[in-house]
């Protein structure tokens, strides 16, 4: 391997450190601290949710970023060493997730929480729609959860991969 490659090689796992760790850093903040702070504090659920939609969905916008950063220095390590394809995969699973959270659930969620925030003001708490909206929102709420569960244990690996592993 050339002096070149070999220094390339190495930009490449550094940067993939620091973006995987920027990445897995706020999303461990967000997940742990800022949201649960975020519903102890703000008494009234409706007003405490659009908050958290609101942090997530800025979130998201610099999880779009950095994962696409992330998939483009992956695919210049590959290039340069001819492995790294679960690497890159990993990598991809976790862009997908997001691009999940963007396209789908944030604004599902954000729509049923309106819809059941209306309901409420109507006084409809305790019908059968009212339910059935709450049914709902908690299905892609734990959905929202799941998949952010699936990305930290991904951001996980790849951190304690670009961590111990050689170049």
């Amino acid at each position: 391997m050339s002096t070149a490659v070999f220094l390339a090689s190495i930009m490449t796992k550094k940067l993939t450190l620091i973006l995987v760790s920027i990445w897995w850093g706020w999303t461990v903040i967000i997940d742990f601290a800022v949201v649960p702070a975020v519903f102890r504090v703000i008494n009234d659920f409706f007003n405490a949710g659009e908050l958290g939609a609101t942090l997530f969905a800025r979130l998201n916008g610099l999880e779009i970023i950095v994962s696409s950063l992330l998939i483009v220095v992956t695919l210049v390590h590959f290039k340069i060493n001819r492995r790294g394809k679960l690497q890159l995969s990993l990598v991809l699973a976790a862009w997908a997730i997001v691009m999940v959270y963007v396209a789908y659930l944030t604004p599902k969620i954000t729509s049923l929480t309106y819809l059941w925030k209306e309901a409420e003001a109507l006084g409809q708490s305790g019908l059968g729609d009212i339910n059935d909206i709450q049914q709902e929102h908690q299905f892609f709420h734990n959905m929202y959860v799941t998949l952010d569960s699936i990305k930290l244990l991904i951001l996980t690996f790849l951190l304690g991969r670009e961590t111990f592993a050689k170049t």
